[in-house]
């Protein structure tokens, strides 16, 4: 109770994503929010999305929602505007991802049993330092604090990567700068190579855009040793085929 009231001190009561007064999110944009489910109203859970084109190396990747308005504003207030409160509603969308992931490794890849390592995809030591944290690492732990999301399978959280080199900022870059920007920067950290040597890994992230990050990250913890890697988000992107007579993209779908 003393947080909530010191909380309400330092970040304004409002709707992370139409800044509506009075609430931290409003019905309208919880309902808006339930239809960008990709898998239906019908169907809950998530779904298996790929990119097009699907970059080299990229692992089986389930998401739970489209990356639109209003999720899309919350990731966003979320990772950079400080609102760690949505650490809840980002993670219980995680958690249907991871599980669609688990369900699907079952039934295709042979993960009948055994614990699961969830790695975040890293952030860039310069968004560290200017968030002060890790928000992505949090979520994951409140997923995996939550109990496995399927069955009883433990999930053992181990931010397991790191950058090599600088990286600039993903969201301000097109589908091939993307790809130059994470092409070969990620390593498994020296204390973790034992930890993730033989595992199965399911790499999470917020938003999956052209699946660069999650190429990259996976052949990192391949050559590791990882023994199989899948990808878990909270929400995708669908983008157009390149137009090869100019390298650029001709929009998003």
């Amino acid at each position: 109770m003393v947080l909530s009231h010191l909380l309400d001190l330092v970040l304004p009561l409002e709707c992370a994503a139409c800044r509506r007064p009075g609430t931290r999110w409003c019905p309208r944009c919880a309902r808006a929010l339930d239809a960008l489910a990709l898998a239906g109203p019908e169907r809950p859970g998530a779904v298996r999305v790929r990119p097009d084109p699907v970059p080299t190396g990229l692992p089986p990747v389930h998401a739970w929602g489209a990356y639109s308005v209003p999720l899309s504003t919350a990731i966003r207030v979320w990772k950079d505007g400080g609102r760690r409160d949505l650490d809840v509603l980002l993670a219980g969308r995680l958690a249907v991802s991871i599980a669609a992931s688990l369900s699907a490794a079952e039934r295709l890849r042979g993960w009948s049993s055994g614990p699961v390592l969830v790695v975040p995809a890293p952030s860039s030591r310069a968004s560290q330092r200017l968030r002060g944290d890790i928000p992505l690492e949090g979520v994951a732990r409140l997923v995996a604090a939550g109990g496995a999301p399927h069955r009883s399978r433990p999930l053992r959280v181990v931010p397991a990567l790191v950058h090599t080199r600088r990286v600039d900022d993903q969201s301000g870059l097109g589908m091939l700068g993307r790809r130059a920007n994470v092409d070969g920067a990620m390593t498994v950290k020296s204390l973790c190579h034992n930890v993730v040597r033989g595992r199965r890994c399911i790499l999470v992230d917020d938003v999956m855009t052209t699946g660069s990050t999650m190429a990259e990250a996976s052949r990192a913890l391949r050559e590791a040793g990882a023994a199989d890697v899948l990808g878990a988000t909270v929400a995708a992107t669908r983008r157009r085929p390149v137009d090869h007579r100019t390298g650029g993209e001709r929009g998003r779908v």
